[in-house]
């Protein structure tokens, strides 16, 4: 009997001292193992939206520095149409000369379109401007005193194509008259942003661009009946002879360049644009003027208000 209680006494004590060696093995492992899971407090959550609220706010800034790509001008100009061949005005051996208006406005309307998608160094943006209207007026006064300006006395022949000869009048040139073209432009430009790395925010929208656009313009020059200007005062029984009503128009076509440059800042800036079109003209009455054709050059000088619109 007191052998079997002393067995069950040392299988006791034998299960007691297995069960304690897993659980030091446990404790000893856990205390050894390093704690690898980040805590994220509130100021980390804070800080990181705050860090995406300058990001975005940046970033809209300078979207709206480098948007406004649609333009809008108006200009008020001084324009001169040079005859570049020799051009009789039929009294006596006067040629066309070099005329210069008292007056002309223009509208034009463009976009420019970013030949890549980020400022360089977010000063330089280079552009492919296309300027889908420029629509042009100018006013040119009558020549000398306003009197003996052109004789409807005098015509010159021209044969046809039948061999047939007939007589047209010259074309009043010297009579006051109005030229009106609408032109359209393609060409680079670039675009400078000086003071983006400056704090005050404003200073960023100061920009200035240059620019030079090729293109094709069509035009005419309407010139204004003045029966007393006439050197040939001379009345049928209809009164003045016909010439004197007849419409004296001509219309034109030929290529077109334009150089500028302006300084702007947000949607409004001020500019200059030297404006060159190489013209062909005809008479809109060719029984009356013939069909002969006219090369002359118009030269403008621009002064214009500009507005930026669009994004």
């Amino acid at each position: 009997m007191k052998k079997k209680f002393l067995t069950l006494v040392a299988t006791m004590f034998s299960i007691g001292a297995m069960a304690q060696v897993p659980e030091s093995s446990y404790t000893t492992a856990t205390a050894q193992r390093p704690d690898t899971v980040e805590i994220t407090t509130i100021d980390d959550i804070i800080r990181e939206q705050q860090e995406n609220a300058t990001r975005n706010s940046t970033t809209r800034h300078y979207a709206q520095v480098w948007g406004r790509r649609s333009y809008f001008n108006i200009s008020f100009c001084n324009s001169a149409l040079n005859p570049k061949e020799d051009i009789a005005t039929g009294i006596g051996t006067d040629l066309v000369e070099k005329v210069r208006s008292n007056w002309g406005a223009s509208i034009t309307y463009g976009r420019s379109y970013r030949l890549h998608k980020r400022p360089i160094g977010n000063i330089l943006q280079f552009y492919i401007d296309y300027t889908g209207i420029d629509l042009n007026v100018s006013h040119y006064a009558i020549g000398g005193d306003g009197k003996n300006v052109y004789d409807s006395s005098k015509q010159w022949p021209s044969t046809d194509e039948d061999g047939n000869t007939e007589n047209h009048y010259y074309i009043p040139w010297n009579l006051e008259k109005y030229e009106g073209s609408f032109g359209m432009t393609l060409g680079p430009s670039l675009t400078v942003a000086p003071f983006t790395s400056l704090p005050n925010q404003n200073a960023h929208f100061l920009k200035f661009n240059i620019y030079y656009h090729l293109g094709y313009q069509a035009s005419v020059i309407y010139m204004i009946n003045e029966k007393d200007a006439d050197v040939n005062q001379t009345k049928n029984s209809n009164g003045y002879k016909d010439m004197k009503d007849n419409l004296k128009m001509l219309w034109g076509h030929g290529l077109l360049s334009t150089f500028g440059f302006s300084i702007t800042w947000k949607t409004i800036g001020i500019g200059y644009e030297y404006r060159l079109a190489h013209n062909k003209y005809k008479s809109v009455s060719p029984s009356d003027f013939g069909d002969s054709s006219y090369k002359l050059n118009t030269s403008s000088n621009r002064i214009f208000l500009s507005l930026r619109l669009g994004r």
